[in-house]
């Protein structure tokens, strides 16, 4: 089954706030950015964004894992990996959630980066929706930035975290507050004191997985 909002349209409930996310956001090969200064919430707000997806598609039958390097053990649905050796290939639905991508995929690193083109440029045929924080968006390699459809900016107050989601295929955007409390953290298990490691780009089976690929869908016999 393909991963698609464009099955229904609801509201995305994201904290106390409401706010409408429309079939051309959130779908296969859309790439969402999130940015902040570290301890504003950028973390937090990627996670409720894929875990509600994950849920609303779970109430219309469609299974959707989620790849990430947030440890969450108590979240059975999200898969934790650190490398890109450990993410499928496949047609499947899927979510891939990393948390602070300049660990590993720096701009200043571009030369080592160029064999993940063949992964970014493919996320639709993947159904596969990408999500990752950074502090600054210039700390990110320019392949990922560059394609990136919604931008979700974040800052922090003693008291509440204030959110701006940047639509960049409509240029509008949508605003709200969310104050810090207890309930803002009802349901969320991933361990805020795990320290993200340094997550490995490079592609060592990817070839492999290429080839395999093309047997699976294609019964084609193809050595790369």
């Amino acid at each position: 089954m393909v991963f698609s909002l464009s099955y229904y349209k609801r509201l995305l409930m994201v904290y106390r706030a409401t706010l409408t996310v429309e079939r051309s956001d959130i779908m296969p090969g859309v790439i969402v950015g999130i940015y902040g200064v570290q301890r504003s919430g950028k973390t937090l707000i990627a996670y409720k964004l894929v875990k509600g997806l994950q849920q609303a598609c779970k109430q219309q039958g469609i299974y959707l894992p989620v790849y990430t390097n947030l440890y969450s053990p108590r979240d059975p649905e999200f898969r934790f990996v650190n490398s890109m050796d450990e993410l499928p290939l496949d047609l499947s639905p899927k979510v891939v959630l990393i948390d602070e991508i300049y660990n590993g995929c720096d701009a200043q690193d571009y030369r080592k980066l160029k064999d993940i083109s063949i992964f970014i440029n493919t996320l639709g045929k993947q159904n596969c929706l990408f999500v990752f924080t950074s502090i600054d968006a210039q700390m990110v390699y320019n392949r990922i930035r560059n394609q990136m459809n919604v931008v979700i900016l974040v800052k922090s107050s003693s008291t509440h975290i204030h959110y701006r989601f940047l639509y960049l295929n409509t240029g509008k955007y949508t605003d709200f507050v969310v104050e810090k409390n207890a309930a803002l953290f009802e349901g969320v298990f991933y361990d805020t004191n795990f320290i993200p490691l340094d997550f490995d780009w490079e592609m060592k089976s990817w070839r492999e997985k290429l080839e395999k690929f093309y047997r699976d869908n294609y019964d084609m016999q193809i050595k790369l």
